[in-house]
């Protein structure tokens, strides 16, 4: 074992001692290397310096900016019009509940309420020029004036600014409103001859408006008409404007959204039709497309440009349309009639434009179709001809665009007709709906077999033709002309025009005695007593001449320069 060595406590202390002078003296060398190298380095930049002197720039801080940082390179959002997709009214204020309860309140009239509600409803959205128009004439067709109101100016007044709320001004530069006194559009003093029909106007105006006046060409457009009247109609359920009416306020939304569909499929098939097989009839039996093919005619040598029409534009040539009529005979129809349409003497034996009102859809099933897949057309090519269904069709009243020129008689048993079928292809039937309307000029053979060849209109189930849209075109007549039961009334127009006149002229004749009372005062003052007795006896003609004499007297005064001349014709 190792023996401990122990040190005595003098000894410990005197060598803490030498450590802690080291330290010192080692810290010291230290400071003084950093202050020579200081030196050292203050004596090189003197030197460069006094070698070269440099122009000294203080360097500008760069300003950041502000702009860029979070969302750069984001366009900006556009702020919401109130058509999109899934918007919705943000939530009322206790203040605008209350201020609508009080607007929309059933104690006031409706027409009021109507009114009030379709300006703040255009205040409260954005309508582009599309939008606008596409209201504007739904509004219109409802009996609402949507025009700009005469005589308002396009600025109001500081005046009027000052002492008018914000509701008076609304109202005054407000387009849409509901005035007394109009033949055109709704008066509430005649409110007896009017009825408030959500539904019915809503028909109106998709199945009659839309497509003589906007169009529906695309789906897009459609879709847009569809759109702006159901937000409005939204609108009008939100706020509570009529709650008598929410009822057809919903059933005219439903016409908005049975429209959207029911008006794009007429337009695809209006494209369609009249379809290959009633083509190919009326080629082969006589009808309007006979002879339209191009190899029908004498300059025809094997253009093919013809091909890339279809069939309503091109038609069929005479081996291909015998092909399909004898085809679609033999799958669709009997053997009987199969057998009398191999015969050469089809011929049409009536021809007559009829209105029509689908009442049912028969598509073709699978086998049929695979059975129609495996038919050859004229060039020995399968697949080609189309496969049959058939809709059958009851006899419609029509549009009522115009009076037709039949009995009572003869328009019942018209309507009590048997139900017509017409053979159409499967890609036509696919589109079209029961309830659908149309006027086609018909053909019916000396076989039994009715077709058509021309579509004269398409319409939608719902069609209805508003007695509004008659007042479109109106205008306040002038002149009433004699009838039976008025014969006397060109003659009282004459007198009431004749009595307005006389009524002006008494008004110009008290404009000019009021300033010939003013010149006789200031003669009088002046001394001139003759020409104030003159002008006096003047005056006072109207109390003593007829009124031929006071119109002669009239003229005489404006004529002269000196009333002293003027002279009466008593009674």
């Amino acid at each position: 074992m190792s023996e401990a060595v122990t040190v005595p406590p003098a000894e410990v202390d005197e060598v803490g001692q030498i450590d802690q002078a080291d330290h010192a003296a080692q810290v010291d060398h230290e400071a003084q290397v950093d202050q020579v190298d200081e030196v050292d380095q203050v004596d090189q930049v003197d030197q460069v310096d006094q070698a070269a002197p440099v122009d000294v720039v203080e360097k500008k801080k760069k300003k950041k900016n502000k702009s860029r940082g979070k969302g750069k390179g984001k366009k900006k959002q556009a702020n919401p019009t109130g058509f999109e997709e899934f918007y919705a009214d943000p939530p009322i204020t206790p203040d605008e509940h209350e201020e609508e309860s009080d607007l929309y309140s059933e104690s006031r009239p409706f027409v009021e309420r109507i009114q009030t509600c379709i300006q703040r409803y255009r205040a409260r959205r954005k309508l582009d020029e599309v939008r606008g128009n596409i209201f504007s004439k739904y509004l219109i067709l409802g009996g609402i004036e949507s025009t700009n109101k005469m005589f308002t100016g396009g600025m109001l007044d500081r005046e009027t600014l000052e002492n008018s709320t914000a509701r008076e001004i609304a109202a005054i530069q407000a387009s849409d409103f509901i005035r007394p006194g109009s033949k055109k559009y709704y008066d509430p003093a005649e409110a007896d001859n009017w009825v408030v029909d959500w539904e019915g106007v809503a028909k109106g105006f998709f199945s009659h408006r839309v497509p003589e006046q906007l169009g529906t060409e695309t789906e897009s457009e459609v879709k847009l008409y569809s759109a702006v009247i159901r937000n409005f109609l939204n609108y009008v359920l939100q706020h509570r404007v009529c709650m008598e009416y929410t009822e057809d306020v919903m059933a005219a939304r439903m016409i908005c959204t049975l429209a959207e569909k029911q008006l794009w499929a007429i337009e695809q098939i209006r494209s369609k039709l009249p379809g290959d097989f009633n083509i190919a009839a009326s080629t082969f039996c006589g009808g309007c497309y006979h002879g339209r093919h191009g190899s029908a005619q004498p300059w025809h040598e094997g253009d093919l440009r013809t091909k890339d029409l279809g069939p309503a534009v091109r038609g069929f040539a005479e081996a291909e349309a015998t092909r399909i009529f004898q085809t679609s005979i033999a799958y669709a129809g009997t053997d009987d009639l199969f057998v009398q349409a191999m015969d050469d003497g089809i011929r049409i034996v009536n021809t007559s434009s009829r209105y029509y009102q689908i009442v049912e859809i028969q598509r073709p099933n699978l086998n049929d179709i695979e059975e129609w897949a495996k038919v050859k057309n004229h060039e020995g090519e399968e697949g080609l001809i189309k496969p049959l269904g058939f809709v059958k069709c009851e006899a419609w009243a029509g549009p009522g665009l115009e009076d037709l020129d039949q009995s009572d008689d003869e328009f019942s048993q018209e309507m009590g007709s048997t139900v017509d079928t017409f053979w159409l292809e499967d890609d036509i039937l696919q589109l079209m709906f029961e309830g659908m309307k149309v006027e086609l000029l018909v053909h019916e053979l000396n076989i039994g077999v009715k077709f058509f060849d021309q579509v004269l209109g398409i319409y939608c189930s719902f069609y209805s033709f508003p007695e509004n849209e008659k007042m479109m075109g109106w205008k306040d007549p002038g002149k009433p002309a004699p009838t039976d039961d008025d014969p006397d009334a060109e003659e009282r127009a004459l007198e009431r025009m004749m009595d307005e006149d006389v009524e002006d002229a008494e008004k110009k004749f008290d404009d000019q005695k009021d300033d010939i009372s003013l010149n006789t005062g200031s003669l009088a003052e002046s001394g001139s007593d003759a020409t104030a007795r003159s002008i006096l006896h003047w005056q006072g003609t109207r109390s003593i001449c007829s009124q031929t004499a006071f119109a002669e007297a009239a003229d005489s005064r404006d004529g002269q320069a000196d009333p002293v001349s003027v002279r009466t014709r008593p009674p």
